[in-house]
């Protein structure tokens, strides 16, 4: 999950961005760190991060301004991005060394990969420059065992992820279709039609994702300052990699509804209990064909009815601290099942700075120790990055966003990366507005993506005035 395994090895390369390497946003903090911690201290932390697995009844945990959508919106994009085949079992990491064999560009290289020419087996042999897809439109192409025939097998991880992106196939099939001028060659046509979708997808990131995860003030500086700004080729940080952008873990919720067809809501847990358990449609596991009755209503993760996501926090849901085999390997030991314990040692392998110095690196008040390691049993001192981020959303976020030295990081990241790629619309036409047809003129959101799609009529949900804005 998220690098721990060698998958992705049909390497992509973007039109002006080529796979390459991480890097560190802040190498000279890498000497003040001195937070060494063992598997102890590391199993007390990742311990006190255990939320439970609340019933749909408890709405303690409700998120009022991320829907539950966007946390796997988060992990689509994720994939988009990054891909480190580095094994969890390497102890050091060289993170100059380090391959992401993603470019670092939100342009769809996990649904394109390397093309119709390259990768016929994504596309419909009978219309090359569409997407293939099940039979029955409801799922995945896939092979006779099942294997999801994608650019990215991460995104058949869960059947939510691997349903956003039969979306997003649906959605380039429907701009190529309808929104491209069909005087033009295929080649031409397809061209225009993945301009279309990348673009839209970026004002997407930028426009809903990234307001409602780190707030509109703080995402308004960041575009006006620009704090970021790679002198070179572009990279993926692992301050953002590894730390930053793992807060979308700590949003997953136990279980999901998953539609309410015939006004009768069906659920599923995210995964059960048992990381062996037989496939059945208690649980939203991927890597099989989709059961009809999991298939996704997306007025049920996007739009104003849509379930709330879970806080952004300290506490996990039980149901990732102890992953099934369709996630990690079947012989995992149960130690190395958790996600919590997955992320320290990761960020302890990379070599991390700790939270309290990039914040006094950024010039952000540190948390003060109470309020750092409240519920640790012997919590004190310097703190994991990935962990302070999501104490510090919890405490100062009130867990409904990223503030600090996470909403910073990752705001500064995507902007960065966006206008460092000569094909993003925020680099070659900043003053570009969305031009397929949505609820509003000039807007575009994943209600719009869905609508168009399917013809579904989600109703929309602005940004402006969420709760917990900053």
């Amino acid at each position: 999950m998220h690098g721990f395994e060698n998958r992705g090895w049909d390497v992509q390369r973007g039109r002006f961005a080529q796979t390459g390497r991480f890097g560190r946003l802040f190498p000279e903090l890498r000497s003040l760190t001195e937070f060494k911690p063992g598997p102890t201290e590391l199993g007390k932390v990742g311990g006190a991060m255990d939320g439970g697995n609340p019933p749909p009844t408890d709405t303690s945990q409700n998120n009022p301004r991320i829907k539950a959508g966007y946390t796997f919106l988060g992990q689509f994009i994720d994939h988009d991005l990054t891909l480190d085949t580095t094994s969890v079992l390497e102890q050091q990491i060289d993170v100059n060394a380090t391959h992401n064999f993603r470019t670092p560009a939100l342009e769809l290289d996990s649904l394109y990969g390397l093309g119709p020419a390259v990768q016929p087996f994504l596309y419909d042999r009978h219309n090359r420059y569409r997407f293939l897809l099940a039979p029955d439109g409801q799922d995945l192409p896939r092979n006779s065992q099942e294997a999801a025939l994608i650019g990215d097998p991460r995104n058949d991880e869960n059947i939510i992820v691997s349903q956003l992106h039969l979306l997003f196939l649906k959605f380039h099939n429907k701009v190529f279709n309808d929104h491209t001028d069909p005087s033009l060659g295929d080649q031409e046509r397809f061209e225009a039609a993945q301009t279309l979708v990348r673009w839209h997808y970026q004002w997407i990131v930028l426009n809903e994702f990234l307001p409602r995860t780190i707030g509109t003030k703080t995402l308004a500086r960041i575009l006006e300052q620009v704090p970021l700004v790679y002198s070179g080729d572009a990279f993926i940080p692992v301050e953002f990699s590894v730390a930053a952008y793992r807060f979308g873990h700590s949003q997953v919720r136990p279980g999901y509804l998953v539609h309410r067809r015939d006004g009768t809501p069906q659920g599923a847990a995210l995964f059960p209990d048992q990381p062996a358990a037989a496939f059945d449609i208690g649980d939203l596991r991927g890597g099989r064909v989709v059961p009809p009755e999991l298939v996704i209503d997306w007025a049920t993760f996007f739009g104003p009815s849509a379930q709330p996501g879970k806080l952004i926090d300290t506490k996990l849901s039980t149901v990732v601290l102890r992953l099934p085999d369709t996630v990690v390997p079947p012989d995992t030991p149960d130690s190395q099942r958790s996600l919590a314990t997955r992320n320290l040692q990761r960020g302890l392998d990379a070599r991390l700075p700790a939270g309290q110095h990039v914040a006094c690196y950024l010039g952000i008040p540190p948390l003060d120790e109470e309020t750092l390691w409240a519920g640790v049993d012997g919590g004190e001192g310097l703190a994991p990055l990935w962990f302070y981020i999501l104490r510090e959303a919890e405490a100062r976020g009130e867990g409904h966003r990223l503030a600090g030295v996470g909403a910073e990081i990752v705001g500064r990241v995507f902007v960065a990366i966006l206008l460092a790629d000569r094909a993003s619309y925020l680099a070659s036409n900043p003053s570009w507005t969305p031009v397929l047809p949505g609820a509003a003129p000039g807007r575009f959101t994943m209600t719009d993506l869905a609508n168009l799609t399917l013809g579904t009529e989600i109703p929309s949900e602005e940004t402006d005035g969420l709760p917990g804005d900053d």
